[in-house]
């Protein structure tokens, strides 16, 4: 006896998958809040900064602006180790230093990386990262709160 390519059974959890993501589909559409959605007179396709808003809408001050925005945070991620990986945590290192140098408030920015190149035995400049040849010390103020040190 020859056995079919598609057989009974596993056309019957296709259908029972399609099945739920219908019925998922239309519990969604009568929630109140996809109703809301879908209302054209309620929905704005524009998303605006800040800085785009009206006048009369606009803060007044930086403190208003803040408290309108949110608090801003920054999440630093460098997830390689080792000496070879050199970029990873340099770029880790600037763009703390940019986003400080911009005025986010340190306490804000949290950085994760292993921490390891600035004392790598490869590391012509101990102690010290840079994200350019000529360029600043990039490592210096770098919180190291959420490091890993292992190799």
């Amino acid at each position: 006896m020859a056995v079919s390519a598609v057989s009974v059974s596993s056309k019957r959890p296709m259908s029972i998958s399609l099945l739920s993501s219908w019925m998922l589909f239309a519990v969604f559409l009568h929630t109140a809040q996809a109703t809301r959605l879908l209302d054209s007179s309620n929905w704005d396709p524009k998303i605006l900064l800040p800085s785009q808003l009206d006048d009369e809408s606009a803060p007044v001050d930086d403190q208003e602006e803040e408290e309108a925005a949110g608090t801003r945070w920054a999440v630093l991620v460098a997830g390689s180790s080792g000496f070879g990986n050199y970029r990873h945590q340099a770029d880790v290192c600037h763009a703390y230093q940019l986003l400080k140098k911009d005025g986010l408030k340190e306490e804000n920015i949290v950085v994760f990386m292993h921490d390891d190149i600035a004392t790598d035995p490869l590391n012509p400049r101990p102690g010290v990262i840079i994200n350019h040849p000529e360029g600043p010390n990039v490592y210096d103020g770098v919180p190291k709160v959420y490091i890993s040190n292992y190799n």
